[in-house]
């Protein structure tokens, strides 16, 4: 086998390995239903994301749940998002910088 082969065989695994799962998580938070309860959207939770349900920070009276990790992220933003929730009832996605 030669360089070249084995250069295009290593790039073709390598990109379909790793598979990005931002924009999934992305249109999961966007598709969650605003009111839900906040135990059915843990329960909803997919696979490849990791929520701080333990830490929520405080804003006013809205509870703000960080995404701590998306499976394959390569978000060259390097966003942060949240999930708000008012009195256990899903609110909005919040991302930011």
């Amino acid at each position: 086998m030669n360089w070249t082969t084995f250069f295009a065989l290593f790039l073709l695994i390598s990109i379909t390995g790793c598979t990005n799962h931002y924009n999934d998580t992305i249109a999961w938070m966007d598709n969650l239903e605003s009111g839900m309860n906040i135990e059915a959207v843990r329960e909803s939770e997919p696979d490849f994301v990791e929520i701080d349900w333990q830490n929520p920070q405080t804003v006013g009276n809205e509870k703000w749940y960080v995404v701590n990790k998306i499976k394959g992220n390569n978000d060259a933003l390097r966003m942060t998002h949240y999930l708000v929730f008012v009195e256990n009832e899903y609110q909005y996605r919040e991302s930011k910088k």
